[in-house]
């Protein structure tokens, strides 16, 4: 495949610039950082943020077991789900695949890993093998959930208080491009205003499918990870809080120990199902997570920073009073070290 022309690079080097969602995450995190010092004073820990959830190793912030974690979440909300070990063989993997009436399709991911690292969409049970043999370790086989909406919940408890509260909702729109019968899927994408900026992922992720033109009318979902750096739209849904939908949420986070702070990313019917409980997690992050809001289109990075800002003091908060309350904080050098694992496989990816 050809590399872009130039004048199409900086074209999207340029609308970048004046779109902050799509920044390099260091950038972003550069007065969030500072801050992060200041807090870290407070606590008296360098990484006072491990204290926050103990139920996930380092608070969630990486290198924590989805599986572990995934089996404390009440199983009416989890989607059917197969633990494979690393050591099974990929026929053995498959026959317990069948056996367990795993319908497609299924999503494989690995049992450590942030951000969509990893996650595989299988389709068929010919695309199975190959999924799971693309990571070493043990993966999680889980059922699609096949609901329309697809939304971010943040959750924070005190641990001296009896409630929590919901202090972010997104609602994510995956991205689509519409074939027209005369442009290839190379240059919907780059044709697209959110695709554009992830156009190299797509363009690995995708081979020689990009040379292929879309039948006029035919709709094409370029991702199925809800990641705004690979084109999906965060929309804030701020305004869906309410004391009914706290409820929901306290009942459900206080029923996984040692859980205060993370997002529930989740599946649900409509809105009205979301309130009565009626939905699937897929996923609870810790304090790797963010209030994902504040990637709402046109939002001011200003107020991204406050609405960041105030996250971190809430999770500091937790983990001091976690840490008072005898949870250890973990070694400096232990996560230094877990971080330098983490960006090589973020190396190898690419």
């Amino acid at each position: 495949m050809k590399p872009l022309p130039f004048y199409t690079r900086l074209h999207i080097w340029l609308q970048r610039l004046v779109r902050w969602e799509f920044w390099p995450w260091r950038i972003v995190y550069i007065p969030v950082s500072v801050y992060w010092f200041f807090l870290a004073i407070r606590a008296r820990g360098w990484v006072f943020f491990s204290a926050a959830n103990p139920c996930m190793r380092f608070g969630g912030l990486l290198a924590y077991s989805k599986s572990k974690v995934n089996q404390l979440v009440p199983e009416k909300y989890t989607p059917k789900t197969l633990y494979v070990d690393s050591s099974e063989t990929v026929e053995q993997a498959l026959a317990e695949v069948a056996a367990a009436n795993l319908k497609y399709p299924l999503i494989v991911k690995p049992d450590i890993g942030e951000r969509g690292w990893g996650v595989k969409v299988v389709k068929t049970e010919n695309e199975l093998p190959n999924a799971l043999s693309s990571h070493p370790g043990l993966k999680l086989v889980q059922e699609y959930a096949d609901l329309p909406m697809e939304l971010g919940v943040m959750y924070s408890r005190h641990p001296q208080e009896k409630n929590g509260k919901i202090t972010s909702i997104v609602i994510k729109d995956f991205p689509k491009v519409v074939g027209d019968g005369k442009r290839t899927l190379q240059q919907l994408i780059l044709d697209n205003e959110r695709t554009r900026f992830s156009y190299h992922i797509h363009a690995k992720r995708l081979g020689h499918r990009f040379c292929e033109i879309p039948k006029a009318g035919e709709e094409i979902r370029v991702v199925h990870i809800g990641n705004h750096m690979l084109g999906t739209t965060f929309f804030s849904g701020n305004h869906l809080i309410d004391a009914e939908l706290e409820a929901v949420f306290d009942e459900l986070a206080k029923q996984i120990s040692d859980f205060f702070i993370g997002r529930f990313d989740l599946r649900t019917a409509s809105i009205e199902d979301l309130k009565k409980g009626n939905f699937i997690v897929v996923e609870v992050n810790g304090v790797n997570s963010e209030p994902c809001h504040i990637f709402h289109p046109g939002r001011s990075i200003f107020l991204a920073w406050r609405d960041l800002f105030t996250h971190w003091k809430r999770i500091a908060d937790i983990s001091i009073a976690n840490h008072k309350n005898g949870v250890p904080y973990a070694s400096y050098w232990e996560i230094r070290s877990e971080i330098r694992k983490h960006r090589q496989k973020l190396k190898m990816q690419e």
